[in-house]
């Protein structure tokens, strides 16, 4: 089990996350907390881990092997400085000697089944890793104009997804349980995609998923039975982040299409033909219950990923990529 850190900010909402892991109805055999920054971050996140032991269990006293009656021990493992959630990820992974590894947003508390139901879910043999449902915990007023099918901006679970348990192309990296052997061996995600210091962007798990299935033939499950629940902050939920969001997306889209095997990211390619025609049709005649608010938001947001796309090509052109 990792949960990977990078804010101090954020350390209450880590103590929530690994609480809610020794509360699984599978309890995990260990978790192990990834600092994506430096010591003093460390320290600090040591210190509270052992503090939340203590709170457990008070003869336990270090973090290092944190634990109490009911939970699994909680590890920390120190990068040095933020090398980005792909490199974290795959470092606390590779730290594990377990045969399944779980990622787990350090901003996310995880529903009581997740485990069980994802644990259930690799049964099948040929499922690679499974992910469920990230449910968003707004905490600030949700504007009108951030629609249900953009939710991905946020790091939640958007309209359009299956709603029973179905095959997918890739998991989301926050809410997800993948067969650790399989991962490692084909190297985890790509050091040069997804979040990291001074980038907000995605496709770390589009990438990796795609190059396991090619690799091996194995697929990947989305379970919607089960998940997480992830705190959208209010400074997510404005204008600038909202397109910011977009804008990365459409840029990561357009380097998935180039650094796919074959034809498996046809998805990607052909995203920048029909996008176009979807805002157009989106714009004239919004779907039912849609407001003007939202539509606008897809709108804007299509838009921007477009953008995105665009920028993308202009800085392979001009040799910057």
């Amino acid at each position: 089990m990792v949960v990977c850190t990078h804010r101090a900010e954020r350390l209450p909402e880590l103590l929530e996350a690994v609480a809610s892991l020794r509360r699984q109805q599978l309890p995990p055999t260990s978790v192990l907390v990834v600092v994506d920054e430096g010591p003093d971050l460390e320290r600090q996140v040591r210190s509270a881990l052992a503090d939340l032991a203590t709170d457990a269990d008070p003869a336990a006293d270090d973090a290092d092997a944190a634990t109490d009656a009911a939970g699994p021990p909680v590890r920390v493992l120190g990068l040095g400085r933020n090398r980005g959630v792909s490199i974290a990820r795959t470092e606390g992974a590779r730290a594990l000697d377990t045969d399944l590894v779980a990622f787990l947003d350090d901003d996310a508390v995880a529903h009581p089944d997740w485990l069980a139901v994802l644990a259930d879910v690799l049964v099948d043999s040929a499922v690679l890793g499974a992910g469920g449902r990230s449910d968003a915990v707004f905490l600030a007023p949700r504007p009108r104009w951030l629609p249900e099918e953009f939710l991905w901006t946020v790091g939640c679970s958007y309209r359009g997804q299956p709603r029973t348990r179905a095959r997918v192309r890739n998991v989301y990296g926050g809410c997800a349980l993948l067969r650790r052997e399989v991962f490692v061996d084909l190297g985890g995600f790509h050091p040069e995609i997804g979040h990291r210091d001074g980038f907000s962007g995605g496709g770390e798990e589009a990438e990796f998923c795609l190059r396991a299935s090619a690799a091996t033939g194995g697929v990947f499950a989305y379970e919607p039975a089960t998940g997480i629940d992830h705190r959208v902050p209010g400074w997510r939920l404005t204008w600038r982040y909202y397109l910011g969001r977009c804008v990365a997306e459409g840029r990561m889209k357009a380097r998935l299409a180039r650094l796919g095997p074959g034809s498996t990211l046809g998805p990607e390619r052909s995203f920048a033909v029909r996008l176009p025609v979807a805002i157009v049709r989106y714009l004239l005649a919004p779907p039912a219950g849609v407001g003007r608010s939202a539509a606008f938001g897809v709108v804007a947001g299509g838009l921007a990923v477009t953008v995105g796309m665009m920028l993308d090509a202009v800085a392979v052109r001009g040799g910057r990529r």
